[in-house]
């Protein structure tokens, strides 16, 4: 007997992977990175959570199947942290901030000779626009656009696609 199953979005024969999806970096101490860090981990995603702007070592060795996930715009060295990740290329960069904020860091990325694919990966301010308001739905939010990019795929209702 075959151990493969129906699922109602992949279909029948679907396999769900047990394996880590990637690493996923969640950086702040509050409770938007706490079910970040929580909805990350039910989604299959290896989770390293760190209270404050970590250093290199701290980071670990992020690649292009990592995400960094800043949600806390104001903590010291952010700036620093989303420009690292970048040149090392992590596949999904993203910080929690305003319009406004998120404006001027793409700004002086670009100056600072920053690329359009480098950008591309940065996802500021963080999320789909989803109406969350609660923790929880700003972390749902923040995942769902995590793995809407890592798979390609631009977010919406299942009924459009």
């Amino acid at each position: 007997m075959s151990d493969t199953r129906h699922d109602p979005v992949l279909g029948s024969g679907a396999e769900p992977s047990e394996r880590p999806l990637g690493r996923l970096v969640v950086v702040a101490d509050n409770r938007i990175a706490a079910a970040l860090a929580d909805i990350a981990t039910a989604t299959g995603w290896d989770v390293v959570r760190l209270p404050a702007v970590p250093t290199a070592e701290e980071a670990g060795d992020l690649g292009h199947v990592d995400a960094l996930v800043l949600c806390d715009h104001d903590a010291e060295g952010a700036g620093d942290l989303l420009r690292g990740a970048l040149r090392a290329g992590v596949g999904h960069v993203a910080m929690m901030a305003s319009r406004s904020r998120s404006a001027g860091l793409l700004a002086d990325l670009r100056d600072e000779g920053f690329g359009e694919d480098d950008l591309r990966r940065l996802h500021v301010p963080a999320g789909l626009r989803i109406g969350g308001r609660s923790a929880g739905e700003i972390a749902l939010s923040v995942m769902a656009e995590v793995v809407a990019g890592r798979h390609g795929a631009g977010g919406g209702p299942m009924r459009e696609h």
